[in-house]
């Protein structure tokens, strides 16, 4: 028995957490996800096209790092809501989530 709890301890323990992006919906107008982003997690290099709002479901401090490495943290408060327009052409950006605390945002990106 204490075999099998060490071989599940160790198979647990070695797994690495990640982002993870929960369709919430989409339609002719808008598409909607949520993104769930464990501590000491990132994303790979990517870009917004669209004007969106970002809601804070469990706030925290999350940093993005651009493709020369410029680091810019922002503050999601729980509840409240943000407006972020697109990112300048031929910019893209990594989110890093450098806490010891999951964080969770309800995206809506207009299309």
């Amino acid at each position: 028995m204490w075999r099998g709890l060490l071989v599940l301890a160790l198979v647990v323990q070695g797994s690495k957490a990640e982002m993870t992006r929960v369709p919430q919906y989409e339609n002719e107008r808008a598409v909607s996800w949520r993104s769930v982003i464990p501590p000491h997690t990132e994303s790979t290099l990517h870009r917004h096209d669209r004007f969106r709002t970002v809601v804070g479901i469990v706030g925290g401090d999350l940093t993005t790092v651009d493709a020369h490495g410029k680091r810019t943290v922002t503050r999601y408060d729980t509840g409240n809501a943000y407006w972020q327009a697109p990112m300048p052409a031929g910019e893209m950006h990594k989110d890093v989530n450098d806490t010891d605390k999951t964080i969770e945002l309800i995206v809506v990106e207009m299309k």
